[in-house]
Formats: C-alpha cells, structure tokens, sequence
C-alpha cells in the first residue's frame, strides 16, 4: 500500500503526539519526517514498532484499504453506469471513512468521483464547492486522474449552464483526445451533443449523440443509453425525422417506465409530445403532457414549463384554456419573471384577437426573446410573424422573420 507515510501522519495527529514523542527509541525525528512525507520506504519492522505505540495494528489498516478500495472501485463503475441507488449507499460508507480516504493514495479519485455524484444528484453548490476543492489538488493528479478530470469538469460546466466555458474545455480535451480514459467516451459523446443541442445544432448534436448510443449499447449501460437514445430523439424530432423520432420515443417511454426511472420517463413524456404537436396531432400532445403534469411537483419550474406547454397546445387545437391561463396568472403573480409575464400576455392576447396577436407578437414577444436569448421562442414567434405577412402581401417583412427562423436554426 501507498501513502504509509500519510496513514502514520494521520494516526499520529488524531493522537496528539509530536513526532518527537513518537519516534522516541525507534527512529530519529528526520527519518519520522521523511516517511511521513513519503519521501522514504520504512522497513516493516519500523512500521510496525510506530504504529504499536498508538496501538494501531498495521495489518487491520492495509485490510482496512483494501475493503475500502474495493467499495470505491465499485463506486466509480456504478457511477460509469449511472447506478444512483447503489452510488447513495456506498457514498455513505466511504463518506464515513474519509479521513482514513484522505491520508491514502486513494484520495485523488474519491474527491473526484464525489464531484460525479454530486452532478448526478443534480447538488450544483456542493459540486461547485468540490470543483475549488479538486483544483487545489490539480498538482498531485496522475495522467488517468488529469484525464478523469477534464471530463468531469466538462460536466460540471455543463450541468450548471455555464456553456462558454463548456466549450472552451471541449477545444482543450479535443487537443488532447488521446489522454481521455476509455471508460469516459461514451459520456464526452454525450456531452458534447448534450452541448451542441443548446446552441441548436441538432444534426451536429445528432452525430455525436448517435456515437453515445453505439458506445453505451456495446458497453450494456442501459441506462445511460435511455439517456442518450432521449437525446437523439429530441434531435431527430427537431430536424422533422419523424419516424425515427417516434421509434426512440416509444422505446424510452416504455423502457424507462419498466425500470422505474421517473425523470427519465418524465422527460420522455414532455418531448413526446412536442414530437405529437410537429405531427399536429395536438389532443394527443395534450393528454401527454396532462398525465405529465400530475406526475410533477406544484411551484416548481418544470411544472410552470409544462402548463406554458399545454397551453400553446390547446390554443392550436382551439381548446378552451381559460383554466390553464388562471393557473399560470397565479404564478406571475406570484413571480417577478419577465418571461413568465411575457407568455402570459401573448395568450392574454391570444384570446383578444389575431391582430392583437400578431402587434404583441411584434412589438413585444419576439423583442424580449431575442434581446434575452430565447432562440427557440423567438423562432417560434417569427415563424408565426413571417407566415403572417406572407399571407397578407407584406413580403420584405415576411422575408425578415423567415430569415431570423432559419439563421438562428440548425447551423450544420
């Protein structure tokens, strides 16, 4: 076992002994310092004689190593396969066992495997805390650790929506592809395409999201592969690949469902039914999102996005939405959210007239949304604008909308 040294170190100091008082007739105090340090390879027998004096019986601790090698071993492949429940109890145990963690050379991948959990536990503070934490101990990482690293960082940057510097690690990783461990192609796949799908280009995003299903289905991670397949459907369902989309949605829903993964299935459901509504099949969407909204918690973002959702799906199928507005007025009311009071008003429009619809839409909707970087609202609403002034003779307008519809679309 590495780090002797700093297991004698920690023992030592949970002690209160000086090294004085505890090298004392069996080594001298600068011998203690440099195997403390991990300078220098005691004999057994010194090791032995120091750890007796603070009646530690070094044979338990390599024992005790090896068990928690073992449990961090098979955190990190459950990590890998995004085993959440079985990632929950181990980080128990080794979280129980971190100063005995931290005295060993088993220190660099637990800290960074601790930044994966919390990312996965979607616990953005305390993955941002451990990101501070991890760069300080940037100096002691091996090739594999620096290589484990940049992709979790990657992740980190990602998961808290910090896209520029997501895209400046990628160029970096990129530089260096070959350092990047085996085991984390499938989830760079992922990423990127991840990535690439908010900046709205879903054929690039396609590409590497089908590199992330061939990864994690050669590799039996299915769960990870339900990820990846929901990605690719949302991609292929924003290029109008129809039929593809609807394979993958249905095998989502049907497999994440049979796994009891509620988040995943969750998400399928919302996507779905943006897929039903391209498809005009808007009763269908509805009904989607309807069973979707009874699985989401109240006064939670997600659930204010659905109601907006399910609101623009019955105002195409000219359902009544009167008690859907009401409950959306009451959020606005109940927020200072200028996009929340922005929807509001389109609908409040909405029920006004058409040309109370399309000045709104004008001199007010599409403004706010491209000013703040709602591309997708903002595509949404100029495609409305631009169909509109085609239809009643306005071409250069039309020209104008249709324009900003397909620039700020699929670059590639």
């Amino acid at each position: 076992m590495k780090n002797v040294g700093s297991i004698l170190k920690y023992y030592r100091m949970k002690n209160n002994l000086t090294q004085g008082e505890l090298s004392e007739g069996i080594c001298s105090i600068s011998h203690l310092s440099k195997i403390e340090s991990n300078r220098y390879v005691p004999h057994a027998e010194t090791v032995d004689a120091l750890f007796k004096r603070m009646n530690v019986v070094w044979a338990k601790e390599v024992q005790t190593y090896e068990t928690l090698k073992e449990k961090l071993n098979a955190f990190i492949l459950h990590s890998v396969y995004y085993d959440l429940k079985s990632m929950e109890i181990l980080y128990k145990e080794l979280s129980d066992n971190e100063e005995f963690l931290q005295s060993t050379d088993l220190v660099n991948r637990y800290e960074l495997y601790k930044l994966r959990y919390y990312l996965f536990k979607q616990e953005i503070p305390r993955a941002t805390q451990q990101v501070i934490i991890l760069k300080k101990m940037m100096s002691t990482f091996n090739d594999y650790e620096k290589g484990i690293s940049k992709v979790i960082f990657f992740m980190h940057d990602i998961f808290s929506q910090n896209f520029e510097k997501a895209e400046e690690r990628l160029e970096q990783i990129e530089e260096n592809r070959e350092r990047i461990p085996q085991m984390f192609e499938g989830e760079l796949y992922y990423q990127k395409a991840y990535l690439l799908h908010t900046k709205a280009q879903y054929g690039r995003s396609s590409y590497f999201a089908e590199l992330a299903v061939d990864h994690y289905q050669k590799d039996c991670n299915y769960i990870r592969l339900l990820h990846a397949q929901l990605l690719l459907a949302i991609n292929y369902t924003n290029r109008d690949l129809i039929l593809q989309a609807e394979g993958l949605f249905k095998t989502v829903l049907r497999n994440s469902k049979m796994m009891e993964l509620d988040e995943l299935y969750q998400g399928a459901l919302y996507n779905y039914s943006e897929l039903q509504n391209r498809m005009g099949l808007h009763k269908s969407a509805y009904n989607l999102l309807m069973e979707l909204k009874q699985l989401i918690e109240p006064r939670t973002d997600y659930y204010t996005s659905i109601l907006i959702h399910l609101l623009h799906t019955a105002a195409v199928e000219e359902m009544d939405f009167e008690v859907l507005l009401q409950e959306l007025e009451a959020i606005v009311g109940r927020k200072n959210d200028a996009y929340l009071t922005t929807q509001l008003n389109y609908f409040r429009a909405m029920k006004i007239s058409q040309q109370e619809l399309f000045d709104y839409c004008e001199e007010i909707a599409f403004p706010f949304y491209e000013e703040y970087g709602y591309i997708g609202e903002a595509r949404s609403i100029a495609w409305k604008l631009a169909n509109h002034y085609r239809s009643i003779g306005k071409l250069d307008a039309a020209k104008k909308y249709s324009l900003y519809y397909y620039e700020k679309g699929d670059e590639k």
